[in-house]
């Protein structure tokens, strides 16, 4: 009898060292916590139920990056070189690393979810590859943080009110926009912005208006003017080496359940933008925190000075860059996403 039970146990704790031999450990960095919303209600929840999602034997642990120490801006050369596994990838912040991933979010593009989706779906597959041949990372889908506007502590009833104006941008192709306007561009941290509005130090900033809302921007602010300067498109990428662990089966069902959660991020995205805008300018309010800031609509005028800055300015200033990393880059990029936009 004892040596039975002795057999049982040896048995137990074979197949138990076996099942933590099994584990893939997946080290996963997320967006800021103070990006509202996005992060709190479905980035963290998704990642925490991971395996039970999919069923495969993962030891997920996420953080997201403000509790990091690291700057969001080397995401891509830290996925490469092991740091990470897998990165929920800001784009805007990493495009010096690799283009595409401005060129997938061109400022002056388009205005509306549904080409914003359409441009994703269409571009997505060559943003991979350029990942894989520079950063050894596989691009496991795209997802939006809503139009990217504008927030001014002062009333403004144009785009071209906004010369003389000292803007928060959080690219140099922004930058690039707001100069053209007679502005003059500030690239502040995200988390910066909040209290360079309260101070003065910038007139006007921009991003999403859930984002906004969140982070007390619409606190420090009397004009909303939602002109989308780009859509705020961001994605999940994994390093290759650890898409490598996993079987071709196990890959087929972390891609279906990214696939999945990416659809409700586009869905939710959308229901809480309509939802802050909502909130920013004293209307009902689910979501948000209610504010009273006034709501300036876009002319025209203003959507067509925006598009003619984009294709005369902004389109040939990233092809450019593009090219020099990506010889072919531009002729791609017109194939895929020029016939898209309206």
């Amino acid at each position: 009898m004892k040596r039975m039970l002795l057999f049982v146990t040896l048995v137990a704790a074979f197949a138990l060292s076996w099942v933590v031999l099994d584990e893939i450990p997946l080290v996963v960095i997320g967006q800021p916590t103070t990006t509202g919303l996005m992060q709190e209600a479905k980035e963290a929840p998704f990642f925490r139920d991971l395996a039970r999602i999919t069923g495969l034997p993962l030891q997920v642990t996420y953080t997201p990056i403000n509790e990091t120490g690291l700057k969001d801006t080397y995401q891509l050369q830290m996925l490469r070189e092991g740091v990470f596994d897998l990165v929920s990838l800001r784009f805007i912040q990493n495009s010096e690393a690799e283009p595409s991933l401005q060129g997938i979010d061109l400022v002056g593009l388009y205005a509306d979810f549904e080409t914003a989706r359409r441009v994703a779906r269409s571009y997505a597959a060559t943003v991979d590859r350029y990942l894989r041949e520079t950063f050894d990372a596989k691009l496991l889908g795209v997802w939006t943080f809503g139009p990217q506007v504008f927030f001014c502590r002062h009333p403004i009833q144009h785009l071209d009110d906004l010369a003389g104006l000292k803007v928060r941008v959080a690219s140099p192709s922004m930058a690039s926009l707001i100069t053209a306007l007679g502005g003059t561009p500030a690239i502040i941290a995200f988390d910066e912005t909040r209290n360079a509005l309260a101070d003065g130090l910038v007139d006007c900033a921009i991003t999403s208006a859930a984002s906004a809302n969140y982070a007390g921007w619409a606190e420090h602010s009397q004009a909303y003017f939602p002109l989308a300067v780009h859509f705020g498109l961001n994605g999940y990428a994994i390093s290759l080496k650890k898409w490598a662990q996993f079987s071709r089966r196990q890959q087929e069902i972390l891609q279906d359940a990214f696939d999945a959660y990416l659809d409700d991020l586009w869905a939710f995205s959308q229901a809480i933008h309509a939802d802050a805008s909502s909130c920013n300018v004293g209307g009902d309010c689910q979501w948000g925190k209610p504010y009273q800031m006034a709501l300036v609509e876009p002319s025209p005028h203003d959507s067509q000075r925006l598009k003619a800055l984009a294709q005369t300015l902004l389109l040939p200033e990233w092809a450019e860059k593009c090219e020099r990393v990506h010889p072919g880059c531009r002729t791609e990029w017109e194939a895929k996403v020029l016939a898209l936009v309206p």
